[in-house]
């Protein structure tokens, strides 16, 4: 399972920027809290003493509070758009997984020749492989597993893994009755993809896992890519 993490100049920066928008955040609750009940000690110290001074106090105090709510929606504004914009880094992160090219046969019908290139996340080619496979479309499959926004804001992309190459035939007939070919990729199902199906105490950190697939004819060469959601393909032009 592939579950890659991404962390570069761009978030660096939404960090600093929401980081910069906590401390205001606390600053500005610590300060409504604090200096309201200092203010109202010394208020009552000197305010039968001093009539004067003590209206003053309260003019500069109401304008203190003005600019404490200032800084607070300026801090939420913040924090807010610092993750509206990890989470949009974080859904427009499509990565490249495959390259597949079939072709089919004229005088050979329901038989596929297909090349399937699997690229590593940094978009290295890992493989190169081609197979002669049964039907009139090709199936690349993988496994899916969905963490919730909050680590997507924190640079953590979906994980997954191609799994199995699979012939599909445009005739229901022969979907049912005829051989199918499957072909086992990375070593099929991975093992934490099963854990998080099985196991509860994964709730929190996993929003879904699930199965997905990718199906299109034999009629040229498409990339294969991952995105926040699963696998889609985009063909080469």
């Amino acid at each position: 399972m592939t579950i890659p993490i991404t962390f570069g100049w761009p978030q660096v920066i939404l960090f600093i920027i929401g980081l910069v928008g906590l401390v205001l955040l606390i600053s500005m609750i610590t300060s409504l809290i604090f200096g309201e009940v200092i203010e109202q000690e010394e208020d009552e110290r000197e305010g039968a003493r001093r009539p004067r001074k003590y209206a003053r106090r309260r003019r500069l105090k109401a304008g203190r509070g003005l600019s404490g709510i200032v800084l607070l929606l300026i801090a939420v504004a913040l924090l807010w758009a610092t993750s509206l914009v990890q989470t949009y880094l974080g859904l427009t992160g499509d990565i490249h997984v495959a390259r597949v090219r079939a072709t089919s046969f004229t005088n050979l019908p329901h038989i596929m020749s297909v090349e399937v290139m699997l690229f590593d996340k940094d978009g290295h080619q890992a493989s190169d492989n081609t197979y002669e496979v049964m039907g009139d479309e090709w199936e690349l499959q993988g496994d899916i597993v969905k963490f919730p926004t909050w680590l997507n804001i924190l640079g953590l992309h979906s994980g997954y893994k191609l799994t199995r190459l699979e012939g599909r035939y445009d005739d229901p007939n022969l979907e049912r009755n005829n051989k199918h070919s499957v072909i086992v990729l990375n070593g099929g199902d991975d093992t934490f993809f099963k854990t998080a199906q099985t196991q509860t105490w994964l709730a929190p950190l996993v929003e879904a896992t699930y199965g997905n697939a990718v199906i299109l004819p034999a009629n040229g060469t498409y990339d294969v890519l991952v995105s926040q959601t699963g696998l889609f393909a985009e063909p080469v032009r």
